[in-house]
């Protein structure tokens, strides 16, 4: 099993894959029949709050700290079958985003890479000095 962040905008391109859905999102949309981790969700406040970045952070940060990582994994797995999974939300994959906060979050507890499904990171070119003769 993978696991994934995504956006519901995706959903096509994640179907197309194969790609299991599970909701990190307080509001899920009524056109996505998928499992919802209220767990690992902001809080309305957080999202349609006066909520400052710092504040965010600071609240989120809090929410993860109740859970337990490979717990999370574990109800990943549960809720996805065993397949490939996208942790999905609304923000685009450019877009400041908590999904992006628990991606790393699970990679640094538990050594599970979480990438963004379908953005390949730009590598910086390697300059190689040239021969003149």
């Amino acid at each position: 099993m993978k696991i994934y962040t995504s956006y519901f905008g995706n959903l096509r391109k994640l179907n197309e894959a194969g790609v299991k859905i599970i909701c990190v999102a307080i509001g899920r949309p009524r056109f996505i029949n998928a499992p919802q981790m209220l767990n690992v969700c902001p809080t309305r406040y957080m999202v349609s709050g006066p909520c400052s970045r710092e504040e965010y952070l600071r609240l989120y940060d809090q929410i993860l700290a109740k859970q337990d990582a490979h717990q999370v994994v574990k109800q990943i797995e549960m809720l996805s079958g065993g397949q490939d999974v996208a942790l999905c939300c609304y923000e685009k994959p450019g877009d400041f985003c908590h999904r992006h906060i628990l991606a790393k979050w699970i990679t640094d507890n538990t050594g599970i890479e979480v990438t963004e499904f379908g953005v390949v990171e730009k590598k910086e070119p390697v300059a190689v000095q040239a021969s003149l003769f």
